[in-house]
């Protein structure tokens, strides 16, 4: 069965791990210097894309993550599981003229921000749970869509008078997650649990050929999986006990990697995720806020970001919401916080 909304204790024991899964979800949403006219921000989305199947097919990109871990559940178990990614929607620009219609620009200039055409990314969640003793029997397969939508927000002026309007617009997205477990030979009573998160969207490229920004709408962007045991628990697939280092090694994982999550000492919720993490991982508790580049160090990309001009400021904040919280962050960091990021070392501290 499947249910829209998680046990209150499984979307509890979810929200620990919630910050590290919002960190990949928005692992290089907008790079430094933050700007749509940047050339690191034209090519966006790196992380866990799942294509449709016939842009997958005609590219290198693939169209599925195949998760497998082992796991311990009591009697009785039930398995949740959330599926997160980002649906990329177009944000075009008008502005308003003088005979009353709106007209597509490429550049509309406010005294606090410049908007241009971006793509934004929404979060959108799919939510399962069962009993574990059901996806040894039957499996769960649950198809899920995301409706094409269209949204308009009107811009205004200094004065609030309505100048212009930007025009969102998301395309159909159809996917599938399937569940299945497979009791493991041997007297522990561990299970084999895959799970698949699939783009099962028909969209077809062009005659002439379509590039990737075609594909984006259609795509699930920065998937990744939450996986919660309501009894039981899971084995870490990078530090397992030595009697189960043949079943983890014979474990298929593709494009993704669970590690344990959530709090340090529990095995109940694993995080299956594109980027390849340690088990608990934990947000530096020194970062002062989400930055959205990868791989880039706190403390510099802070210092780099409050030096940018005013103009280059302005077209940042008008980019994407997050892009002015990041602008907006670095400005108004109190001298301790940015002094806080510098030369933390943890392994010195124990």
């Amino acid at each position: 069965m499947t249910t829209s909304v998680l046990p209150d204790e499984t979307a509890d024991r979810f929200a620990a791990a919630r910050q590290v899964a919002d960190a990949v979800l928005f692992e290089g949403y907008v790079l430094y210097p933050y700007r749509a006219s940047a050339a690191k921000n034209r090519l966006r989305w790196q992380f866990g894309v799942l294509v449709p199947p016939h842009w997958g097919a005609a590219s290198a990109e693939h169209s599925l993550q195949r998760t497998e871990c082992l796991m311990e559940p009591r009697p009785g178990a039930r398995l949740s599981a959330e599926v997160r990614f980002l649906h990329a929607q177009r944000r075009t620009v008008q502005r308003l003229g003088a005979d009353g219609a709106y007209h597509p620009v490429d550049r509309l200039e406010l005294p606090d921000r410049v908007l241009v055409p971006w793509d934004e990314g929404t979060e959108e969640r799919v939510t399962l749970d069962a009993e574990v003793a059901e996806l040894t029997t039957e499996g769960l397969s649950v198809p899920f869509t995301r409706p094409a939508g269209e949204e308009t927000e009107p811009v205004l002026d200094a004065d609030g008078r309505t100048v212009g309007r930007l025009v969102r617009t998301r395309a159909r997205i159809d996917g599938r997650v399937r569940l299945t477990a497979r009791q493991l030979d041997g007297p522990y009573g561990t299970l084999r649990l895959t799970a698949t998160v699939e783009n099962t969207s028909d969209w077809t490229p062009g005659a002439a050929g379509t590039d990737r920004d075609a594909a984006l709408p259609y795509s699930l962007v920065g998937a990744h999986l939450f996986l919660g045991l309501s009894a039981g628990g899971f084995l870490s697939m990078t530090d397992p006990p030595e009697w189960a280092g043949a079943a983890v090694a014979a474990c298929r994982n593709e494009h993704t990697w669970p590690v344990l999550a959530g709090e340090s000492g529990r095995a109940d919720v694993v995080l299956s995720s594109p980027i390849i993490l340690e088990d608990h991982p934990a947000i530096a508790p020194e970062s002062p806020g989400a930055l959205y580049d990868a791989l880039e160090i706190d403390e510099i990309l802070t210092l780099r970001t409050a030096a940018l001009t005013d103009e280059e400021k302005r077209e940042a904040r008008g980019t994407d919401p997050r892009a002015a919280e990041v602008i907006d962050l670095a400005d108004t960091m109190p001298p301790e916080v940015l002094e806080r990021l510098h030369g933390a070392v943890r392994a010195l501290r124990e």
